[in-house]
């Protein structure tokens, strides 16, 4: 009777990937196109931060920001992406990656300022 090998899990095993790390793979994958990465990334995030900043002395002034900076980096998908913007498929995304990458950017600018390395 020929027995078959089992597939061996241990050393082919692709760890899980958590929540945060299908929605970076999701998000890199709807911002190919360098253009539409810095309409996001150089032009509509910058002034998604002014709307923040000028929300509570000028919120008028910072709600039109914040439509303009997200007419930018819709844009940016619908003329050189050729997709949907990711908020009308998975609105949460967008939001999610924002906190991440602006922990990102504060731990960096924490280490900066401490001399102290991500390894140590």
């Amino acid at each position: 009777m020929p027995q078959t090998a089992e597939p061996t899990t241990s050393a082919t095993t692709i760890p899980k990937q958590t929540r945060l790390e299908r929605m970076r793979a999701d998000y890199r994958q709807d911002h190919q196109n360098p253009i539409n990465h810095f309409l996001h990334v150089g032009v509509g995030w910058p002034i998604m931060a002014l709307a923040v900043i000028l929300a509570p002395f000028r919120p008028w002034w910072a709600f039109g920001l914040f439509c303009l900076s997200y007419a930018i980096m819709w844009m940016g998908h619908f003329v050189f992406e050729r997709n949907l913007p990711t908020v009308f498929t998975q609105p949460t995304t967008p939001f999610v990656m924002a906190w991440s990458v602006t922990g990102q950017i504060l731990s960096g600018i924490g280490r900066l300022v401490t001399g102290k390395s991500k390894q140590a």
